[in-house]
């Protein structure tokens, strides 16, 4: 899929760096400008103006990476700075939402919080399922407090299986090393305990001196 996105995303990618000479960060930046203003026009009850903005803001957020890999210009750097990108979007977006009286704060608050647990593991274990911002297109359908309600889920579901993935993860390292933690230290405290047992055991053919 991404493969195909970027393959969509090529002519608009060359035109961005190779005709306005923009970078991958410069286009994130772009792409959250447009989030601000989606979020801006969504605070002032301008729904469909916002979801328009931030479909831009989206796609934006689509070609920046498309650059990257087209022109070998990834780097975990400018990973880390288009994750930044995206929460911030998303933070101001959602909150923009709340603004409105579209969704209630608590549930925002709820939402991004589990957003935020699922990246410190996303680089660790590949799992997002996506369901951010493009679950907010549904509130043309649906109450909108239903929409986040299924974000937070969604997003907390997701933190749950990384942790247990993250958890696999872990014990096949240990594995690899022949024990767990538990094991090594152990085995290390056992090691201490017979070397210091050896340095205090008397020499054989040697008595104890006596005065």
């Amino acid at each position: 899929m991404k493969r195909f996105a970027d393959w969509l995303n090529q002519p608009f990618a060359r035109i961005l760096h190779e005709g306005l000479g923009l970078s991958p960060n410069q286009v994130s930046g772009g792409s959250f400008v447009l989030s601000v203003l989606a979020a801006l026009a969504v605070a002032g009850g301008r729904l469909h103006a916002g979801l328009g903005l931030m479909a831009m803001g989206q796609w934006l957020d689509g070609i920046d990476g498309a650059i990257a890999r087209h022109y070998g210009l990834g780097s975990p750097r400018g990973e880390r700075i288009d994750t930044l990108f995206d929460r911030a979007s998303e933070a101001a977006i959602f909150l923009g939402f709340a603004w409105s009286g579209l969704a209630p704060i608590e549930l925002v608050l709820l939402s991004l919080a589990a957003i935020l647990l699922l990246t410190t593991l996303v680089e660790r274990t590949g799992i997002d399922p996506g369901a951010k911002r493009v679950l907010l297109y549904g509130g043309l359908w649906f109450p909108y407090r239903v929409i986040f309600a299924l974000i937070f889920l969604i997003n907390l579901g997701g933190f749950v299986v990384s942790l247990f993935k993250a958890d696999i993860q872990f014990q096949q390292r240990m594995d690899a090393l022949t024990g767990d933690l538990d094991t090594i230290a152990s085995r290390a405290a056992r090691q201490e305990d017979a070397e210091r047992a050896r340095a205090t055991r008397p020499q054989p053919g040697l008595r104890p001196w006596r005065s």
